[in-house]
């Protein structure tokens, strides 16, 4: 089944200053609007978590940085209009982050007061054997490595690294497995296409660091909706790894959420 992606217009009430931890507040946000939407399954995003062959889990939810910030030095300003994307992966809750926030507009992002402009749904493109996608919030992968003293620590990945793209590959076949309960036979290969952006993001607590970016995906068609659908690589329930189809299969023209990225870096540099 192809799910259409639901997108929401906010706008806020007053002049809002954004530290870079902000999609911390849009995950409270986006799991109370699906609950809010349908009652029914109020605890689904909580509760339902989809078990990969290694024993991990993950909530098949994903959503996007909002776009129409402004950079303003260390921060962002949200002066007006912001656009965000949700995507619950199971069609029984596609509609209740757009339904949630229609039967409750004024909602809080934190300490800031938001209210909900409109909803809608992005439709759901048809996928072939290869499509190219670019990010609209960051993607993040990470490996485990040891350090001289013996403890193991996470090492984030680069898609200037050739690991990355493999290693991009692999997530997406524990998902898939996880969530239709056998793995899905076939090629799959992934090509990452330059520039890319780097962030490091503090969400729960955690510095997470994510890539926006384009990529090229070739394989099965499922295995690629569901990427689209649940997002791409680690920590797709705190908000990173989603993504929209490129308008035409080599664009990668810096999106405004990653000229912000661009200022961000450019701004960090100089200090």
């Amino acid at each position: 089944m192809r799910l259409d992606i639901p997108d929401i217009l906010t706008r806020f009430l007053q002049l809002a200053m954004l530290s870079w931890g902000y999609p911390g507040w849009l995950w409270g946000l986006a799991f109370t609007a699906v609950g809010s939407g349908l009652s029914r399954v109020a605890r689904w995003p909580y509760t339902e978590e989809c078990r990969q062959p290694t024993g991990l889990r993950y909530k098949p939810l994903t959503f996007s940085w909002f776009h129409g910030l402004l950079p303003n030095g260390t921060d962002l300003r949200a002066e007006r209009l912001a656009t965000w994307w949700v995507s619950p992966s199971v069609s029984v809750v596609v509609e209740g982050p757009a339904l949630g926030l229609r039967l409750e507009p004024k909602v809080r992002l934190g300490p800031h007061p938001v209210m909900v402009e409109r909803t809608g749904l992005d439709p759901a493109p048809v996928f072939g054997e290869a499509v190219t996608f670019t990010t609209r919030s960051s993607i993040t992968l990470s490996t485990g490595q040891r350090r001289a003293d013996g403890k193991l620590v996470n090492r984030y990945l680069s898609p200037e690294q050739p690991g990355f793209a493999r290693a991009l590959a692999e997530n997406l076949r524990r998902k898939a497995a996880a969530f239709y309960g056998h793995a899905i036979p076939g090629d799959l290969e992934i090509q990452v296409h330059p520039p890319y952006r780097s962030k490091l993001v503090r969400i729960h607590d955690t510095d997470i660091r994510g890539w926006m970016l384009s990529f090229t995906v070739s394989g099965p068609p499922d295995l690629i909706r569901l990427g689209y659908e649940a997002g791409f690589g680690e920590h797709t329930a705190s908000g990173f790894g989603m993504v929209a189809v490129a308008r035409s299969r080599w664009e990668n023209t810096p999106s405004r959420g990653a000229r912000i990225l661009e200022h961000f870096a450019r701004s960090q540099a100089s200090r």
